[in-house]
């Protein structure tokens, strides 16, 4: 983990993790999570660094986005395959093993985020 993360998480960190388990209870898009997390996605390397924390705070968050990721329903965009993270547009793309689960789902957070975000 970087060292530049204290021990004070930003509130967005909070926010942005746990829109898969929101977004299943069916009653917000995960457009309106992202957006009303608000995150400051502009140090991806802080970014992952601050979700990854978050993570492991509440393990169960890393299953949550494997299980998103597993059912998007769209025919491009970031992925989460285990240790495995990349985007997908009829093939996989840009992709990054981890050796650790949690340091890849909080790079598919920030990867998520900013293509929700973006579009």
């Amino acid at each position: 983990m970087l060292s530049y993360v204290s021990d004070a998480v930003p509130e967005w960190v909070e926010e942005l993790c746990h829109p898969p388990v929101r977004f299943r209870a069916g009653d917000v898009s995960i457009r309106q999570l992202a957006e009303a997390s608000a995150p400051d996605l502009s140090d991806d390397g802080r970014a992952k660094a601050l979700v990854r924390k978050r993570l492991g705070e509440e393990p169960e968050l890393v299953d949550a986005w494997q299980s998103y990721s597993y059912d998007k329903r769209t025919s491009s965009g970031p992925y989460l395959d285990d240790c495995e993270v990349g985007y997908f547009d009829r093939q996989r793309r840009d992709v990054v093993r981890y050796d650790d689960r949690f340091d890849a789902c909080a790079d598919f957070v920030v990867r998520e985020a900013k293509s929700i975000l973006r579009n």
